[in-house]
């Protein structure tokens, strides 16, 4: 299940537990950060990336790749699912899209897919 919550110096997105995760809209002013989390399995070989290709105005965005992390207890187990999550921010208004896919690295196929549409006013 996806769920927007707001925290008082940013906001964080969930996408966590689902097959094909609903497409996402924030809204964010120029300068607010805001983290995307998606759900993520690396032991199985697949991993979220972002597909430069199909996003459009990452220009506008400044987006750091925080990587995996396991379990929430924070505790690695081997073949446990956990989050992989980025940090986003609005350099400039605008409206951007983010597009993930979920695919091992040698293949070509993507197993999953999820947009996140950011639309950054100035403040």
């Amino acid at each position: 299940m996806m769920k927007p919550l707001s925290l008082a110096f940013g906001l964080v997105v969930f996408a966590i537990g689902t097959a094909h995760a609903a497409d996402q809209t924030l809204k964010l002013a120029v300068g607010q950060p805001a983290t995307i989390e998606l759900g993520e399995n690396p032991s199985t070989g697949y991993r979220w990336a972002i597909d430069p290709q199909t996003s459009s105005n990452l220009s506008i965005l400044r987006i750091e790749d925080r990587g995996f992390s396991p379990s929430a207890d924070g505790k690695p187990r081997v073949g446990a699912p956990g989050v992989h999550r980025w940090s986003v921010q609005a350099t400039g208004p605008g409206r951007a899209s983010v597009r993930f896919v979920y695919r091992r690295p040698w293949e070509t196929s993507v197993a999953r897919r999820h947009q996140v549409d950011l639309v950054a006013t100035a403040r």
